[in-house]
């Protein structure tokens, strides 16, 4: 019996060892694998391994930062309701405030590292649900040679019942210092800039579009201080307007005008109301809504009023930095003239330039010019 038990205690016991043996084996793969697909997305944060990466070919970019400017979505067969932008790149996820119109006109930072082969950008409801997804290819689509175009529209696919034919309007921009707009363009933030600098450049295309082969830096921001425009009324009430400026030869002053719609402007009716450049006061945004900005300036009779408008086709900031640079320029131009002129002098209305720009806690821009 003694020898019986012991026989199969030595025949188990090597049972149990191989079984153990294969457990061990089966384990140990089983961690390998967790463990490389945990480093799947972590190993390139130690700098030898992305190093040898990039030189190898075998990433074709080093890690950049993207702006996106999210200007509208759309789409059709649901009841208005509020939505917002999420962009996620790898690990990196922004999101635009919530708008109950589809219209942002909000610019987004997000890092793109390097391995990261695309972006996502999903329409969201307030609880985070996706409606519909884009998927932009990082290579074919932003870091090509010709590049993102801007204003560009996108059809997202969608993913939720009831949303019909979903788009996303954005304009992306990688830094680049190259652009021939730098010399109008200082003392503003990293944002602005761009936006100003994709606004003008827009300008002048389109101006030469028009035959303006040699547009001047006058002519190219009253180009670009075009545009579409809500303006309050009295109880908060908006409508929209269409804006513009006028001068030389047309007009004998530069004038920033408001007219009922486009095809007003370009028939050259007379405008609704006109805002000499020369009395503007403060161009100053909103602090507490970051889609409004105020213009306050001196009527004929010296009597002050304000005008308030909330932004359509680009960012409030926008509005704000080219109706500024519209001022000095005018004003420059009023003091040479004035110095030119036989005996004549540079008055302090003609002579003032902007005081200073300042931000408020909230990040808005004020821009304050002399008086006349």
């Amino acid at each position: 019996m003694l020898g019986l038990l012991l026989g199969r205690g030595l025949l188990g016991g090597g049972i149990f060892s191989s079984l153990f043996g294969l457990c061990a084996a089966i384990s140990a793969i089983a961690v390998l694998c967790g463990c490389l697909r945990c480093m799947k997305c972590e190993f390139r944060s130690c700098p030898c391994v992305k190093r040898m990466l990039r030189c190898t070919g075998h990433d074709e970019f080093d890690d950049f930062e993207l702006m996106v400017l999210v200007h509208d979505a759309t789409f059709e067969g649901r009841a208005k309701m509020s939505t917002l932008i999420r962009i996620t790149a790898g690990s990196h996820v922004v999101k635009t405030d919530a708008s109950s119109r589809g219209i942002f006109q909000q610019p987004l930072h997000i890092t793109v590292e390097q391995g990261c082969r695309q972006i996502i950008v999903d329409l969201c409801d307030t609880y985070d649900r996706v409606l519909a997804s884009l998927v932009i290819d990082v290579m074919g689509n932003i870091l090509s040679e010709t590049g993102p175009q801007s204003e560009c529209d996108y059809v997202m696919n969608t993913k939720s019942k009831g949303i019909i034919k979903p788009k996303v309007k954005l304009t992306m921009v990688v830094s680049n210092d190259d652009d021939c707009e730098a010399g109008l363009l200082t003392g503003m933030s990293t944002d602005v800039d761009i936006l100003v600098r994709q606004q003008l450049h827009k300008a002048k295309q389109e101006g030469q579009a028009h035959g303006d082969t040699q547009l001047t830096e006058m002519e190219v921001l009253k180009e670009a201080a075009s545009g579409p425009l809500e303006v309050f009324e009295g109880l908060g009430k908006t409508h929209n307007v269409y804006v513009g400026v006028l001068g030389p030869p047309e007009s004998r002053r530069w004038v920033f005008g408001v007219w009922k719609s486009k095809q007003d402007f370009l028939a050259r009716k007379p405008a609704a109301q006109e805002i000499d450049l020369l009395k503007i006061e403060t161009v100053q945004g909103d602090p507490t809504r970051h889609h409004v900005f105020v213009i306050n300036c001196f009527d004929g009779s010296r009597n002050h009023k304000s005008l308030t408008f909330r932004r359509i086709d680009r960012a409030r900031d926008v509005w704000v930095e080219i109706i500024h640079l519209l001022v000095l320029k005018c004003r420059a131009a009023k003091k040479a003239q004035k110095a030119q002129s036989p005996g004549g002098r540079a008055t302090s209305y003609g002579a003032s330039s902007s005081k200073g720009s300042s931000a408020s806690p909230h990040g808005a821009r004020t821009f304050a010019f002399g008086s006349r």
